[in-house]
């Protein structure tokens, strides 16, 4: 666990790209009527549910948020907000379980770094801006079907669009420009190994390490390419396995 501690921190503080990712949301369902909920500390704070709706069809909403403030080498505060939908197919056997989702998702963060876009009004810089961003994403997961410890394995696919970005470099006395740039989305090649393990009831601990790939190698924007997170879940399934 101290390692897991030590790693999460130095992957938070590590950077401050503008597209962070959700973890990934593997419920790992058994049957119908099983539902799930996540507190989760990554790059930021995370809140996740899945609900079971028939014995092959579930659906999520995850949300992440962050504020940090930072002073170094301007001082500002840095957001990200994020918000997505999904809705999936699964299927349990003795030894194992599959699923795999599709959804959609909304953000926006603010970071600093240089977008040449901005170069007209505020010159060839870094600078503080926020961008609007949309994600579709389709998830399949492969896990085992254990009693004591689950290891699942994601490789999620994210089509990301940067649709509109802001700034006022940082200076209330400037005005604030909108900008729409002329890029199409970009492709994330996002896979996930995550690890569940119960703790007393229907509560259980879970981790996940996961990567986050660009398919086009130049990107527009930041992103956080590594991902270590750690949660608490509420599961009214736990870990048990079913019956067949």
């Amino acid at each position: 666990m101290r390692f897991f501690t030590i790693l999460l921190v130095l992957v938070a503080a590590g950077c401050s790209p503008l597209y962070i990712p959700t973890t990934r949301n593997v419920p790992l369902f058994r049957e119908q009527g099983e539902f799930q909920a996540s507190v989760i500390a990554s790059t930021g704070a995370e809140v996740q549910t899945a609900l079971a709706v028939t014995d092959h069809v579930a659906v999520m909403v995850n949300g992440s948020l962050l504020r940090q403030k930072i002073s170094e080498p301007e001082s500002y505060t840095r957001s990200h907000t994020f918000v997505e939908g999904g809705i999936g197919y699964y299927k349990a056997n003795r030894r194992s379980r599959v699923e795999i989702f599709a959804g959609y998702g909304l953000g926006k963060g603010t970071s600093y770094s240089q977008y040449y876009f901005f170069e007209d009004y505020f010159g060839q810089k870094d600078l503080v801006a926020t961008g609007t961003y949309s994600r579709i994403f389709i998830q399949p997961s492969f896990g085992q079907n254990n009693r004591r410890f689950n290891l699942a394995f994601s490789p999620r696919i994210s089509l990301v669009d940067f649709s509109e970005f802001s700034s006022n470099d940082n200076n209330p006395a400037l005005d604030t420009e909108t900008i729409k740039p002329n890029e199409k989305p970009r492709l994330f090649i996002e896979p996930a190994l995550t690890g569940k393990f119960p703790l007393v009831g229907n509560l259980q601990g879970m981790f996940q390490l996961g990567l986050n790939i660009p398919a086009d190698s130049e990107t527009f924007f930041d992103y956080v390419p590594l991902q270590f997170a750690i949660g608490i879940q509420l599961n009214t399934g736990s870990l048990r396995t079913r019956v067949y």
